[in-house]
């Protein structure tokens, strides 16, 4: 049907109703907005703790697992545990065991030389380890565990050698139970306060790393074409409890360790016979480089600021990795030119 509408000037305009409309006025122009199914919760909040652009949207964030750090909780067991066995009392049994533990804590009853004793063979062992606690504030707090009870013996070792002649430190017994509860509860509270400073997030640009202590802290942002490699590193622990490690590796040779036979912290250069220490001091010095010798060798060694550090859910997290990355990538941005020339 055709209507006939009058203009103001005379004119008469003919339009017809019962026109179809073309292809052309259905389809979507290019400016028409797109909204993407994959995006998460994009809040401001989330959005300042990224430092996200203004086009860009996440699309998947996540935090280390709870379980991610069970070997540092092992650690803080077994630093319990070392107290506990010297607040026992060994006499009367004869076993192997008991002898021993009788004779380390006989061993320099003043200054608890059997526990300093005890203590530092666990660091040496934890740091020959080169694991996961094998870190460098790891091994600063079981050397400050290590030395406490020979620090709160000092007087008590002056007034022996007859430096002083009474005590000044209140405390004249060590409770080796209540300091190993201390000791235990303030170790889990720092790993857990450590783990959750971690955050990651991948956005329909780049992958960013951030953690968060004290203060806002930075991270890493890595964008998709700038990976080379997406790799996985999955552990027996992560096998069992469902997590894994996922490092988008740059070729920067960021989360590369070293470990090998090797003196890499606490050495130093040979000293001359003019510099040499003696006395107490060399061998304090020796007693620090055995403490911190470590293992050095090339093999992959994720940290948790530059890696996707053991996250659970983490095929659907590597599947969105490769997805983004073959879309960034040139044969992907090649491709999609390439359907869009043929589209038109």
């Amino acid at each position: 049907m055709t209507n006939i509408t009058p203009r103001n000037n005379g004119e008469i305009e003919m339009s017809d109703e019962n026109v179809a409309p073309t292809e052309e006025t259905q389809a979507p122009t290019e400016e028409t907005p797109q909204t993407n199914s994959n995006v998460v919760d994009s809040s401001d909040k989330l959005r300042e703790r990224f430092r996200l652009t203004g086009d860009e949207e996440i699309l998947k964030h996540m935090k280390p697992s709870v379980f991610a750090f069970v070997p540092m909780y092992l650690l803080a067991l077994l630093v319990l545990g070392a107290h506990w066995m010297f607040e026992i009392d060994w006499e009367g049994d004869g076993s192997t065991i008991a002898t021993l533990m009788q004779a380390l804590i006989t061993f320099g009853k003043i200054g608890n030389f059997g526990f300093v004793f005890v203590m530092l063979g666990i660091t040496w062992v934890n740091r020959m380890f080169n694991g996961a606690t094998s870190g460098k504030w790891t091994t600063g707090f079981l050397l400050i565990v290590t030395f406490t009870p020979m620090v709160l013996s000092l007087d008590n070792i002056l007034v022996y050698l007859g430096v002083i002649e009474t005590d000044f430190i209140p405390i004249d017994e060590f409770y080796y139970l209540t300091f190993g509860i201390f000791w235990f509860v303030l170790f889990i509270a720092f790993t857990v306060f450590y783990q959750r400073s971690f955050h990651y997030a991948i956005t329909n640009h780049r992958v960013i790393f951030t953690q968060h202590l004290f203060i806002p802290g930075d991270g890493r942002r890595i964008l998709f074409d700038n990976i080379n490699e997406i790799r996985t590193q999955r552990t027996f622990l992560g096998a069992l409890l469902g997590y894994n490690t996922i490092i988008c590796d740059t070729g920067s040779q960021l989360g590369i360790g070293e470990d090998s036979m090797a003196v890499s912290v606490g050495s130093a250069a040979p000293e001359t016979p003019a510099t040499e220490s003696t006395g107490a001091v060399g061998i304090l010095k020796k007693m620090f480089a055995f403490v911190t010798y470590q293992r050095t060798r090339k093999v992959d060694l994720p940290d948790p600021k530059f890696s996707l550090y053991s996250i659970n859910k983490w095929k659907e997290t590597e599947q969105l990795l490769n997805e983004m990355h073959q879309r960034h990538s040139q044969s992907g941005i090649l491709s999609e030119l390439k359907d869009q020339i043929a589209s038109e």
